[in-house]
């Protein structure tokens, strides 16, 4: 566990009364005074996790302050789908942001843009507390006015209802995972929980809190992510501050969370469900009064972690990120801390399958089906655009039929040839309703030794016989053809005897016709066949067996055939367990042989953090080879194969990217190592390369130096040492400075299965558990190739196969990842590297409107599509973002 308290998030010495973490984790929200209005900021939350990022001038703290509220803001929530943040303040005010692509104000250096989209107006006291219902479809607030408002959410400013029936002033309401229930806290001594279905009132809850006072500031309390518990605020045991334990089954209260000194101000279940030491539980943080903050499992008696004196002043509000290890928490000292736990500590989280599976289980129906399967009439279209882009994609279906159908209809109408000179067909007006016939005269010629040779003529087909097949066994007479119609021409054969052709086949040849004009299908196949196993007896120019020796590091082959070629020989990766090489933050973790395939073995490679206990792994990819030599840094990981190839990423958070395609190899690679953004690499036969990783280009072509390690015709044993590239990336073995020279991949093309550097993973992709990684590394491995040979077509073909590979299998941060890109800087201004606005001679946002195109077909990434699909409209209409 870390603690971390970053002194730059504060509201200029004024209190803060509420934080909230983005679903994607990358942002944070904090609500509270400013200098003489409510104020909310948001803030980038990787300055606040990785040391490396604050200390960043490229990257902001800071995203956007707004200052629009009239008064203190007391809460802030994102919506579960990332798209809106909403803030309540003591002006009786509820304002709804979303992510706007215009431009800052003048004199305010703002690295995003968040425009008020709504402005809620209804309660007539102080907004205390906001929560968002799990789907997004109501927004709940609650007042010092003694009521409970239900917004609509699709429909701002739609009240949906009014909950009337505290009698003191509402401080906390937590909606129900599962949707069914909305419950809330209040000064008058109860919790009442509400039915989502008619908004009536299902059970009031206070013994609890029959001895509390109004003494807090807040009383926000939290449903579990299972939904079996509701987890209250102040609540009193025996004269003591407690955190009351409300269960789901009947509303009992048996349990409770104690030890605090005061009350309790605020509780926050982690999102995730945890596994812990085989047994499932949920993860609780309780803050207090007393300035200290205590961490629960439910599988525990006792608490977990017990943080004291972390403040000043009250603990008044908490928040968990998505992952489940990082824990946001605020005071009134205007202050912010974060926790960052390990799984380790916690347990491992539930995966989102496993999570629906669980809900299935206990309440009989999968909210949202992350696993692909047919279930999509258990999800709600909650955008009218989803249903308008899916009527446009079937009305373009449908125009592409209309448009297909005449044109096939009409071309099997029309005759394919017509009849030549000396036919009997009949005139051009005949040829629609009668059958075409063929010639009736045909010239008959002998060869210099007898044979008969009879001139082929051509035999024009109807229009049934277009639509059959063409490979019908031979049949008929030598005088008489026969097409699939009724009706047979009679052909005259007129016999030529002044014509002598001299045959220019062979004996065999000719006997082989004399053999072959009985008829007879069997000697037919078989000489086929032999003709067949005759071309293809011989061998492909190719490399020799002794070269291969060469290549694979077994030494010399020939012996007393000649001198033994110079090789250097072949390193030797273990394979019985798993290799690790140090990467900055982060470890990669090789194993050969991870998984056996009917078409060989796999070789798996894992990026594991550094600070985890546990062996999580944040990326995994597979290689359909062996991994020889292994090169990383905290930027760039790099490995070879067994089959002669090379493979870069590069690394960064919290995944990897190709940095270049699979690269052929001349042979294995002997030895390579990684300065700054260079890549030294020599192989076993004798040659040395170097690459420019940043620009991906092979700045010395590879150069062999194999007369440096033979004397006198004759070879021992050699060996590479630990080999260097000198700073700047100068080489020692260059006089001068290198021509810049293209990647050297150009013999890789996606449509040349045979090069060694294709010979990947697309049989591999079945169902399995690797199937899924296997046939993406194989996507992305495609994906680079296109992009370092500039084939365009190729690069959007193999994107959108990559995309909807990923729509199945993949994450929303890997999406999120290449639709970010495609956006551009409009939704990741943080990014400090200047983003392209075409690729390959295409326009990002084009290709952005095709995946979009792929993402409204699956109804479980809908709040994604309504997200992307905003924002590029709002790109598109602003002239001066548009042209990044």
């Amino acid at each position: 566990m870390k603690l971390l308290k970053p002194s730059w998030v504060n509201h200029d010495d004024k209190p803060i009364f509420s934080v909230d973490i983005h679903p994607t984790g990358k942002r944070f929200a904090t609500g509270g005074q400013g200098g003489d209005s409510g104020r909310v900021v948001v803030w980038n939350l990787n300055s606040v996790l990785f040391e490396a990022v604050e200390v960043d001038p490229n990257v902001p703290k800071m995203l956007c302050q707004m200052d629009n509220h009239l008064a203190c803001v007391n809460c802030v929530r994102w919506s579960n789908g990332g798209r809106y943040l909403a803030s309540g303040g003591d002006d009786r005010l509820i304002m709804v942001w979303g992510l706007s692509v215009a431009p800052s104000a003048p004199g305010k250096n703002k690295a995003e843009t968040w425009r008020c989209l709504a402005t809620l107006r209804g309660h007539a006291g102080d907004v205390l507390d906001l929560a968002w219902s799990p789907l997004d479809k109501w927004l709940a607030s609650c007042s010092v006015d003694n009521t409970i408002i239900i917004w609509n959410a699709e429909k701002f400013p739609e009240m949906v209802c009014v909950l009337n029936g505290h009698k003191g002033l509402v401080k906390g309401v937590a909606w129900d995972p599962v949707g069914k229930y909305l419950a809330s806290q209040s000064d008058d001594k109860s919790l009442r929980v509400w039915k989502t279905a008619d908004w009536a009132q299902e059970t009031v809850i206070t013994e609890p809190f029959e001895e509390c006072g109004g003494t807090t500031h807040v009383l926000r309390l939290s449903w579990s992510p299972d939904g079996q518990y509701v987890l209250s605020a102040h609540a009193m045991n025996g004269g003591g501050p407690t955190a009351q334990v409300v269960e789901r089954d009947g509303w009992r209260c048996d349990k409770d969370f104690v030890g605090h000194r005061k009350a309790v101000t605020c509780a926050r279940f982690n999102n995730n469900i945890f596994v812990k030491e085989g047994k499932k539980c949920c993860c609780a943080a309780v803050g207090s009064r007393d300035r200290a903050l205590s961490i629960w499992l439910t599988s525990l008696k006792r608490p977990l972690v017990v943080v004291h004196d972390l403040f000043t002043d009250s603990v008044l509000d908490l928040s968990w990120s998505s992952d489940g290890l990082n824990l946001l928490a605020c005071s009134s000292d205007g202050t912010v801390a974060c926790i960052q736990f390990t799984n380790k500590e916690i347990g491992t989280p539930l995966t989102l399958d496993e999570k629906n599976a669980f809900y299935e289980k206990i309440y009989g129906k999968c909210l949202v089906n992350e696993s692909g399967g047919d279930l999509t009439s258990n999800l709600l279209v909650e955008c009218p655009e989803i249903l308008l882009a899916r009527e446009k994609q079937e009305a373009k279906k449908e125009a592409v039929k209309e448009e297909v159908t005449p044109k096939s209809e009409k071309s099997q109408s029309v005759p394919a040839v017509t009849s030549p000179a000396g036919s009997t067909g009949g005139s051009m007006g005949a040829l629609a309703s009668t059958p075409l016939r063929p010639m009736d005269r045909q010239i008959e010629t002998r060869t210099s030794d007898g044979k008969r040779r009879i001139t082929p003529v051509f035999i024009p087909l109807t229009n049934a016989d277009a639509n059959e097949s063409l490979g019908s066994q031979p049949g008929g007479g030598e005088h008489c053809f026969s097409t699939s119609s009724q009706s047979k021409s009679r052909i005259r054969v007129e016999r030529r005897d002044d014509i002598v052709i001299h045959p220019n086949v062979s004996n065999h040849a000719t006997s082989h016709n004399n053999t072959s004009n009985n008829n007879n299908d069997n000697s037919v196949g078989s000489g086929l066949d032999q003709r067949l196993r005759k071309r293809g007896g011989g061998q492909l120019p190719g490399p020799r067996a002794d070269e291969l020796a060469a290549r694979a590091g077994g030494g010399a082959a020939g012996g007393a055939a000649g001198p033994a070629r110079v090789s250097l020989p072949a390193p030797v990766l273990g394979a019985a367990g798993p290799v690790v090489r140090a990467a900055g933050a982060l470890r990669l973790q090789v194993v050969n042989k991870a998984c056996n395939t009917q078409y060989g073995t796999l070789s798996r490679l894992q990026l594991i953090p550094n600070n985890s206990a546990s062996n999580d792994p944040v990326w995994e990819t597979y290689l359909g080879s062996p991994v020889t030599c292994i090169a990383c840094d905290a930027r760039w990981a790099c490995v070879s194969c067994a089959d002669g190839t090379l493979h870069v990423w590069r690394l960064g958070r919290p995944h990897a990217s190709r940095a270049l395609p699979p690269i052929a190899l001349m042979s294995q690679a002997a030895k390579m190592t990684l300065s700054g953004d260079t890549l030294l690499l020599v192989t076993t036969s004798a040659e040395l390369a170097i690459w420019d990783l940043d620009i991906a280009a092979c700045i010395i072509r590879p150069l062999c130096f194999r007369s440096l390690l033979s004397h006198g015709g004759w070879c021992g044993a050699r060996r590479v040492t630990q080999c260097g590239v000198r700073a700047g990336a100068r080489a020692p073995c260059c006089a001068q400075r290198p021509r810049r020279a293209p990647p050297p991949h150009a013999a890789y093309t996606p449509h040349a299965p045979h090069t060694p550097a294709a010979h990947s993973l697309g049989p591999h992709a079945a169902s399995s558990s690797y199937a899924t990684g296997a046939a993406r590394s194989w996507l992305e491995a495609q994906l680079a190739a296109c992009l370092h040979l500039r084939l365009a077509p190729d690069y959007r073909y193999w994107l959108s196969s990559l995309f909807t590979h990923l729509l199945s299998y993949g994450n929303e941060e890997q999406l999120r990842g290449i639709l970010d890109d495609l956006l551009g800087p409009s939704h990741c201004t943080s990014v400090p590297k200047k983003w392209q606005s075409n690729v390959l001679g295409i326009k990002k946002h084009d290709l952005l409107e095709e995946m979009l195109s792929l993402l409204v077909k699956q109804l479980r990434w809908q709040r994604l599509y309504t997200e992307y699909s905003e924002q590029l409209r709002n790109v598109r209409a602003t002239p001066a973002l548009n042209g990044h």
